[in-house]
């Protein structure tokens, strides 16, 4: 299993079985993937690695033209680009879920009606970020760019 693969289902794990454990992983993958060769950059020997998000895919006109270009991605920048994507997804999603839910129990202020809202969004959110998670999964299993860029 290649590395975007391994980050993807991470990201998924983390969303519907092991949350703080998956995350963890997930952090150390990314930690490994693209903190630690970008800190080395100012090393004597300088590492051209580019990040595949960076390449202007909304310009293409056509699936093929994508798919041209995302041919000359290499495996390494191709495993940066999903660990990246799977933790800030990761991330954000956090934030999104337990941020929106306390929003709107401190907005009713705690009222019986505050529940039922308080789960739809819950449950809109979380099946949002997990069919996003799919999608870049098959996005990785097929070596291809994951679809969302986020920073």
């Amino acid at each position: 299993m290649n590395k975007s693969v391994q980050a993807q289902a991470l990201y998924l794990a983390n969303l519907l079985a092991l949350p703080g454990i998956s995350f963890l992983l997930l952090a150390m993958l990314y930690r490994k993937l693209v903190w630690l060769p970008a800190k080395n950059k100012g090393s004597s020997t300088p590492q051209k690695i580019r990040d595949a998000l960076d390449l202007n895919l909304d310009e293409c006109q056509d699936l093929k033209q994508r798919r041209v270009i995302e041919t000359n991605v290499s495996q390494k920048e191709l495993d940066q680009s999903h660990s990246r994507v799977a933790l800030w997804l990761s991330v954000i999603g956090g934030v999104a879920v337990v941020g929106g839910c306390s929003l709107i129990y401190l907005m009713t202020e705690g009222s019986t009606q505050a529940w039922p809202m308080i789960i739809l969004y819950f449950t809109i959110m979380h099946t949002s970020f997990v069919l996003w998670g799919m999608v870049n999964l098959a996005q990785a299993m097929s070596s291809r760019l994951p679809y969302f860029k986020v920073l």
